[in-house]
């Protein structure tokens, strides 16, 4: 392979790859076969790097595990291959381990399961609960019911139903003679296998389902890719999202197809318009269909590119707005799941959505706490935060002209989200007094109607529960305690985002940040 084409898949393992590189990258995989191949190797190489630190980190102090458990997955891969070429090198690491080290390291386990329902699932040391730790070679077996675990070094997380035959070969695969299992596979698992009688599954970054019985089996792609192949082959064929496979009992392709899938977050039906006395009040914005833009080349993204001016002026000059149609006084409850009908409901349309919308909120807000700040999330394909004027937070897409700006910002892989491959974005820490504050929030979408994102905020030193696989439920940036009706649908959220991606967050009535009377 090219140099070139090795850093595309550099880039890709990081989450730094460009849409444009992307579409170079879906190409190469679908043409060169070699490519394929030296992808796997290279997950296999950066879960082999984790996999190492997991083993320096045995007998680190239980206070500390947690932190260690966040910084490890964090690595680029650009610098576990460096690090990995000088233990090689110098024999800083060994990949041969004496009986004792290997020994240590299986005491932690390479999974554990999070629930059992159902009947008993049955491995090699009798019945398996919640909170079982599993190690190579554990069988699970389950007449009926549904058994959910996670990877602990490659992040995989494995939703499996009965009739359940399932062995677990090692952190970074499984093989299934029986039953259905569907994975979720984050940055750092790229390669893991599902290995059935018929065939090999391995994942290039998705969420697929894998289903196996004495007939043959199926797979299903939910989200990404992946590379289908028989238990010899060092490449496979690549499936997309949406491609269904079936296969006889001797591995034969029996059908493939493609079919519609919905990969949105569920949308919320929280109220858009006619805000209170205590809302955060917001408009949103987009371009009439009888405007004539020009709209060619890099300036594709029209409605953030021209909300720059805005933004450079602390939000204070709005003449650039005067060109754009406004739908309905908006009330803001929150940046959380799919707000594909969002246009309709905010009184937009109709409206030019393939030059896409955008929503502004602007007031005063009162910090809960005096203390030091920051906020996560990500959006499809706009999302920016500024305090007191100056733009603090940016989860943009990278195809989003909020990127011109250059906000700091850190990804963090090792948080998986639906529309990521870097993962969780966060901003830089700053400072408030608990006093207003001048509070703007632009959210929007570069073109169409599909659209979803999700803004939390941390105060440091605070303590937040955390999902198995080392994320903090942060809780979700509001103003307004949520009414009953609101608390229910954000928990339906967080039951999807769980599920799906891995994500979560909290709701917390000591995290809102009212409107200044």
């Amino acid at each position: 392979m090219k140099d070139d084409e090795i850093n595309l898949l550099h880039r890709y393992l990081d989450g730094a790859i460009t849409p444009e590189e992307l579409g170079q990258l879906e190409n190469l995989l679908r043409t060169n076969s070699d490519a394929r191949a030296t992808l796997r190797s290279l997950a296999t190489i950066d879960a082999k790097w984790q996999q190492l630190l997991a083993d320096d980190s045995v007998g680190t102090p239980p206070e500390r595990e947690s932190v260690s458990r966040i910084t490890k997955r964090a690595i680029p891969l650009w610098l576990a291959l460096s690090a990995l070429a000088a233990s090689l090198i110098f024999g800083a690491f060994g990949w041969f381990r004496t009986p004792g080290q290997q020994a240590t390291q299986i005491e932690r386990g390479i999974a554990r399961v999070i629930r059992v329902e159902g009947q008993n699932s049955v491995g090699k040391d009798g019945i398996v609960a919640s909170g079982t730790e599993l190690y190579p070679g554990d069988e699970l077996v389950m007449p009926q019911g549904l058994i959910e675990l996670a990877f602990r070094e490659t992040g995989v997380h494995v939703i499996a139903t009965g009739p359940l035959r399932l062995t677990l070969d090692s952190h970074q695969g499984v093989s299934l003679l029986q039953g259905q299992v569907k994975l979720v596979v984050p940055p750092q698992g790229i390669g893991f296998v599902v290995n059935t009688a018929q065939g090999k599954f391995v994942d290039l970054g998705t969420s697929f389902v894998v289903s196996a019985n004495a007939n043959g089996s199926e797979v299903l792609v939910l989200d990404g890719q992946i590379s289908v192949g028989d238990h010899d082959d060092a490449s496979g064929d690549l499936m997309h999202e949406g491609d269904f496979a079936k296969f006889d009992q001797k591995g034969e392709l029996e059908k493939l197809k493609h079919v519609s899938l919905s990969q949105a977050f569920p949308e919320l039906s929280l109220r858009a318009t006619n805000p209170g006395d205590g809302s955060l009040q917001g408009m949103i914005l987009g371009y009439d269909k009888s405007t004539e833009i020009n709209n060619k080349g890099l300036r594709k993204d029209i409605i953030a590119r021209s909300l720059l001016p805005l933004i450079h002026t602390g939000f204070q000059d709005h003449n650039c707005l005067e060109a754009l149609k406004r739908g309905e006084q908006l009330s803001f409850h929150g940046i959380a799941g799919a707000f594909h009908k969002f246009p309709d409901r905010a009184g937009l349309t109709p409206y030019s959505s393939e030059d896409g919308w955008m929503t502004w909120y602007h007031g005063q807000v009162i910090p809960p706490r005096s203390g030091r700040y920051r906020f996560w999330g990500y959006a499809d394909n706009h999302l920016l935060l500024a305090i007191n004027g100056k733009p603090v937070f940016e989860g943009s897409r990278r195809n989003s002209s909020f990127k011109e700006l250059g906000i700091q910002r850190s990804d963090n892989p090792a948080f998986p989200c639906l529309i990521a491959s870097a993962g969780f974005a966060c901003g830089e820490w700053i400072e408030l007094e608990r006093g207003p504050v001048q509070l703007d929030i632009l959210f929007g979408e570069i073109g169409g109607d599909n659209t979803s994102g999700l803004l939390l905020v941390e105060r440091e030193g605070e303590q937040y529960e955390q999902t198995f696989w080392g994320q903090p439920k942060w809780p979700i940036f509001l103003n307004e305690n949520p009414s009953e009706d609101e608390s229910a649908e954000f928990e339906r959220l967080v039951n999807y985002l769980e599920q799906k991606t891995m994500g979560s967050f909290s709701i917390s009535e000591d995290a809102v940040w009212k409107v200044a009377p």
